[in-house]
């Protein structure tokens, strides 16, 4: 089984570097199909998915498919904000990366701030080194009128709700797009894995049960498991890679050639999950 995971990892570490290839002269500074501030805030979260991807697929090959799974999570997140960002008009396109790369950050520095002061407050001693780190978080006056950018409380609660999770997978699940239709069908396995971010009693039961079902049906769920999320974390690149391509202009035809070049390696993928749902539901 350890061989036959080890594989799928070295052929899906393959798959998501030549997506990556292809995609690596839209990404540098030079590119100049995308204006330069969006082309340098969407490369960050492009190329830091792709890192998480990486990590993902070595956790696997280890046998920590669970934990895996709470980076997986973390991909699904960062590519649909990565295609919200990068799928629209270039108006849009510098608007929603100003939002995600300076309004976001500044009204959450904002809510630290009131965090960090609050607990000082209550501190006897406050002037220690030891809180340093957390007074490095408060504001003056000035920077929390700069940061809130002349918007009232609501106003900034709807560009945050705006870039909720749920709310852009709600736009993406009604845009009739194929690729953006998929990715809203992913956010089943975003919000399962919640469970395994927080420790539930659900997420331990899953766990748990994975860890003591018979021989058989514990081989089947590790293989299914596995190659589910090896499968996600090649979706989820080559979507990412389709519409970075989309979005400057080219031709994404090469996904057609790499689908063909891999497709024994997605049909094991396939199988592996197929036969999950024989042994766990049909015996």
């Amino acid at each position: 089984m350890n061989d036959q995971v080890e594989m799928w990892v070295v052929m899906a570490s393959h798959f998501i570097g030549e997506c990556f290839d292809n995609c690596k002269h839209l990404l540098d500074k030079d590119n100049g199909t995308l204006e330069a501030s969006v082309r340098f805030i969407s490369t960050q979260l492009y190329i830091d998915c792709h890192f998480s991807s990486e990590s993902s697929l070595i956790l696997i090959q280890e046998g920590q498919e669970w934990d895996a799974d709470i980076i997986n999570r973390t991909i699904i997140e960062g590519t649909v904000k990565y295609i919200y960002m990068i799928s629209c008009n270039d108006k849009k396109q510098h608007e929603r990366a100003n939002e995600y790369s300076h309004l976001l950050p500044n009204f959450s520095a904002i809510r630290r701030h009131e965090r960090a002061k609050k607990f000082l407050d209550e501190l006897e001693n406050n002037d220690s080194l030891s809180w340093k780190v957390i007074e490095e978080q408060l504001l003056t006056e000035e920077q929390i009128i700069e940061y809130r950018s002349g918007l009232n409380r609501k106003e900034r609660k709807a560009i945050e709700q705006k870039w909720s999770f749920s709310e852009i997978v709600n736009e993406f699940a009604t845009s009739k797009e194929e690729g953006l239709e998929l990715l809203a069908h992913l956010a089943y396995n975003y919000r399962m894995s919640n469970h395994l971010i927080h420790k539930d009693s659900e997420g331990v039961a899953v766990v748990w049960d994975s860890c003591t079902r018979d021989s058989s049906r514990q081989i089947a769920m590790k293989l299914g498991h596995s190659a589910r999320m090896i499968s996600d974390v090649c979706i989820l690149t080559q979507l990412r890679s389709m519409y970075l391509l989309k979005a400057c202009g080219e031709k994404d035809d090469v996904f057609s050639t790499l689908e063909s070049k891999y497709s024994q390696f997605f049909n094991e993928l396939t199988k592996a999950s197929e036969y999950f749902n024989e042994i766990e539901y049909e015996t």
